[in-house]
C-alpha cells in the first residue's frame, strides 16, 4: 500500500473522529494535537529501554508525525546524515562494519551485495 493511500485513509479517520468531538471542545482537541506535534519536534527521543519510549511514540502519533512529517530520530535509533550522492557508499560502509542498516519500519535491510 503506498504512502498516499495510507495518509488519505488516516486523514479520513481523523476527520471522522474530530466530527465526534463536541463543538465546544474542538479547539482544545486541535490544540492538543498541535502541542503533541510541537513537543515531538522539541523533545529528543528517549533511549529504547526508557519507560518514556512508549509515551513518546504515542505523543508522536497524536501529533500526526507520519509519512514525510515522521521524526527521523526514534527511541533506540540514530540517524547518520550524509549527502544523498554518498548514501549507497555510507550504507555499504556501515554494513561492512557489521552494523545493520534499518529500513523505514526499523527492520534490518538485507546486506548489499557487490
Amino acid at each position: 500500500m503506498n504512502t498516499t493511500a495510507k495518509l488519505g485513509g488516516l486523514g479520513a479517520v481523523i476527520a471522522l473522529l474530530l466530527t465526534e468531538v463536541p463543538e465546544q471542545y474542538a479547539f482544545y482537541v486541535a490544540l492538543f494535537i498541535i502541542a503533541c506535534g510541537a513537543l515531538t519536534a522539541l523533545v529528543p527521543p528517549p533511549h529504547a529501554g526508557s519507560r518514556w519510549a512508549v509515551a513518546y511514540q504515542v505523543m508522536t502519533t497524536i501529533g500526526l508525525n507520519i509519512g514525510w512529517a515522521e521524526n527521523h530520530f526514534k527511541p533506540g535509533q540514530s540517524g547518520v546524515r550524509v549527502p544523498l550522492a554518498d548514501k549507497p557508499a555510507a550504507k555499504q560502509a556501515v554494513q561492512a562494519a557489521g552494523i545493520p542498516v534499518l529500513n523505514r519500519r526499523g527492520a534490518p535491510e538485507p546486506a548489499a551485495t557487490d
